[in-house]
């Protein structure tokens, strides 16, 4: 792997790891909008950001208040929306696996871990979810997509 690549890897991680943190308070918890979440769309740009949003997320979740279950498994239900983001045929689906496999996921283990209603954090967690993805990471990558300068850094 070069230099260049490790450094997009690098990237991504840490905008995700220093946004989830700056925005502590609404980034953690069932009821959260965690705003770095925006950059799980850009695999669908460039296949770096898979390993990059996976790194970051681990490093982010060293901060969480439930700390190694949200750094395993928080990070793998990123690490999986990241995977099938990147297999999406078109822009407008690319925020759905992000929103599923963090509600659902996410969802799972704090019920398992913490007893928290299940079917209440699936609608928490898929609303912020949705809200990261549709509403700010949308239209960011549409722009990057309309714009054949920046286009052409994820090429």
């Amino acid at each position: 792997m070069n230099t260049k690549k490790i450094t997009r890897i690098a990237f991504y991680a840490v905008i995700y790891s220093v946004l989830t943190m700056v925005l502590y308070p609404i980034s953690y918890g069932p009821i959260q909008v965690r705003i770095s979440e925006f950059l799980t769309l850009f695999p669908f740009l460039d296949p770096l950001a898979v390993p990059g949003l996976f790194l970051g997320c681990f490093v982010a979740n060293i901060f969480s208040p439930i700390g190694w279950i949200d750094m395993i498994f928080g990070s793998l239900c990123t690490l999986i929306a990241a995977y099938l983001t990147r297999k999406m045929p078109n822009v407008y689906l690319a925020p759905l696996p992000p929103i599923l496999v963090n509600a659902f996921g996410v969802s799972l283990y704090l019920h398992l871990f913490f007893d928290l209603p299940y079917i209440l954090n699936v609608f928490y967690i898929g609303i912020g979810e949705a809200i990261a993805t549709y509403i700010i990471g949308l239209p960011i990558v549409l722009y990057i997509l309309k714009s054949p300068q920046l286009k052409k850094y994820f090429e």
